[in-house]
């Protein structure tokens, strides 16, 4: 892509009201969803993944907007969804609970980022930690 900025941690998300990402469970909005975004344990807990490839280590993100899947990927950066923004944050604004790690299965098939829980926490704290991002967030604007 001609204006894709430099590496970083890009999603794409639906753009809320107030201008920042939508909170939610769902993979267009800033949350994690249990069992496909995190593996949950019998106690609620969720635990430091160990970013295997193609495993539930957190929530999807990519190192590039090129490698956003194309179902998320906004229209007006060559993708199908007509709804989303691509968001980018930088690795020193996640939270202390979270740490993001490339987990890419095949360069083929596009990288991949997932920011997971940085300790063992209850999933709803391992949420709260995620959505606590949300003005971190900057939204990318194609030129």
């Amino acid at each position: 892509m001609d204006d894709d900025p430099a590496e970083g941690i890009y999603r794409a998300m639906v753009e809320d009201k107030d201008g920042l990402p939508m909170l939610g469970l769902s993979a267009l909005t800033l949350g994690v969803r249990p069992v496909v975004d995190i593996v949950v344990d019998a106690a609620n807990q969720v635990h430091r993944p160990a970013f295997h490839p193609d495993e539930a280590n957190g929530m999807s993100c990519s190192p590039t907007i090129a490698d956003l899947p194309m179902f998320a990927l906004p229209v007006k950066w060559g993708g199908t969804n007509r709804k989303t923004t691509v968001w980018r944050i930088e690795q020193a604004d996640l939270a202390l609970d979270l740490v993001a790690q490339e987990d890419t299965v095949s360069v083929a098939m596009g990288r991949h980022i997932s920011i997971g829980p940085a300790r063992t926490m209850t999933f709803d704290d391992y949420l709260r930690a995620v959505q606590s991002t949300r003005v971190k967030w900057k939204k990318v604007t194609k030129n």
